[in-house]
């Protein structure tokens, strides 16, 4: 089945990436990305679309209400807006804003064409996309090649995902369901096969991270798995979600605290896709929720890095009449990360958990005890970046561009606290 419009948003999002790819000037190169990524995120609001429903099982075969996938879109949209609005340029160079609009076209390409075949095409590119920008030297230091720690998660995952793909197809529906969940487990960081992701979001440029992070690729790769399995790998994602949050919140660097609350935010989402129809529900939104929160999060982190350098949080070194602008989207876009009231994370994360009640005590509990550590580190983070200096170093707060960028995500995420499309 191909759709229209994320097929449409995909295209001008790859023809995109070819102009802003020959544009020397960085700030010219950014003004055409936010451009493309403005007018995308306008298309997939505004054009009419249908035949936008999601499958998947549980119990009894049923589907996700029509607007869901829509709203994958305009979150994917909305998110890579974000991410090239507030890309630094010393660290995103045209050829770095280029490769993340193939990414957003990656993303829109796996909602707009659901097929099995199309789906292993793309997922493999992701990756590539990714791993040919490490080998140009994003991200290494020295002899410290991350293309190759890369390689030796994602090239396995990307063949597991493929050969269960095609063991599905021909009726090895359990034995291609197993291939997958590994894949699945490898490229989202889900433990025990988590060890790459941390470096990476130490090492590469954030917007790159972000926009890897929230394609949509497996959460559409779970809601198609058998139901055993899915709960199988729910169960994983719930080990994942709580050991996270407890390694995010001792972190010394932003960085590092970063990569851990999104893997447990990842967890969480995995966990609700393979319970109840609510949590099913849950996960969803909360994935959404995720895709504009975290880059909100990420990208003021990368904003506020560009104008400090290495960010620490051993000891309080900010100010919060530095940047208050700044300080207060930081937050806001953190508490939306962990389902704060009144954002659309709350409302998603409410579904989550109350759907995991029928499942088991233990699981309903491990949950809601991550939520509450990832916004301890979420508060963390705040007052050791914002607080604990008299001084004040000069930094420049949000500009035009940065605003813009990050009234839109929190505006949406607000408002969707306030009017949520639950099923």
């Amino acid at each position: 089945m191909i759709t229209f419009v994320p097929s449409l948003v995909a295209v001008l999002f790859l023809v995109s990436s070819v102009v802003v790819a020959r544009v020397a000037d960085r700030q010219a190169a950014r003004r055409t990305a936010v451009t493309c990524a403005s007018a995308a995120t306008a298309l997939s609001v505004v054009l009419p679309w249908s035949g936008g429903f999601v499958p998947f099982l549980s119990g009894e075969h049923a589907v996700l209400p029509e607007g869901t996938a829509r709203l994958v879109v305009v979150a994917t949209c909305a998110a890579g807006l974000l991410v090239v609005a507030m890309s630094p340029l010393a660290s995103h160079p045209p050829a770095t804003l280029a490769r993340i609009l193939r990414l957003l076209a990656v993303s829109c390409g796996f909602v707009a064409v659901r097929h099995q075949a199309v789906d292993v095409v793309l997922w493999a590119l992701s990756a590539w996309l990714v791993w040919a920008g490490l080998r140009g030297g994003e991200g290494s230091r020295g002899g410290d090649r991350l293309d190759r720690l890369f390689a030796a998660y994602h090239l396995p995952g990307v063949l597991l995902f493929g050969v269960g793909t095609a063991l599905s197809a021909t009726g090895w529906r359990t034995a291609g369901g197993v291939l997958v969940v590994l894949a699945i487990m490898a490229r989202f960081a889900v433990v025990p096969l988590h060890s790459w992701y941390p470096r990476f979001v130490e090492r590469v440029p954030l917007g790159v991270v972000v926009v890897f992070h929230t394609a949509p690729l497996g959460l559409f790769a779970q809601l198609d798995l058998p139901v055993p399995l899915a709960r199988d790998v729910a169960l994983l994602g719930g080990a994942t979600a709580v050991v996270a949050a407890l390694f995010g919140v001792v972190q010394g660097e932003a960085r590092r605290a970063l990569a851990f609350l999104t893997m447990s935010q990842t967890g969480l989402v995995t966990c609700g896709l393979g319970g109840s129809p609510e949590a099913v529900s849950g996960a969803v939104l909360t994935w959404e929720a995720s895709a504009l929160a975290v880059s909100g999060l990420a990208m003021t982190l990368a904003a506020l890095e560009a104008r400090r350098g290495t960010l620490s949080l051993r000891a309080p070194s900010g100010n919060f009449a530095r940047t208050p602008r700044l300080a207060v989207a930081f937050l806001l876009c953190g508490l939306a990360t962990v389902g704060f009231p009144l954002s659309l994370g709350f409302v998603g994360g409410h579904l989550l958990i109350h759907g995991s009640v029928t499942g088991s005590p233990v699981v309903w509990l491990a949950l809601a005890g991550a939520v509450g550590v990832n916004g301890m580190t979420v508060m963390r983070c705040f007052f050791a970046l914002f607080a604990g200096s008299r001084t004040h170093s000069g930094e420049r707060d949000l500009v035009p561009l940065e605003t813009y960028a990050l009234t839109i995500a929190i505006g949406a995420l607000l408002v969707g606290g306030l009017f949520p499309m639950t099923p």
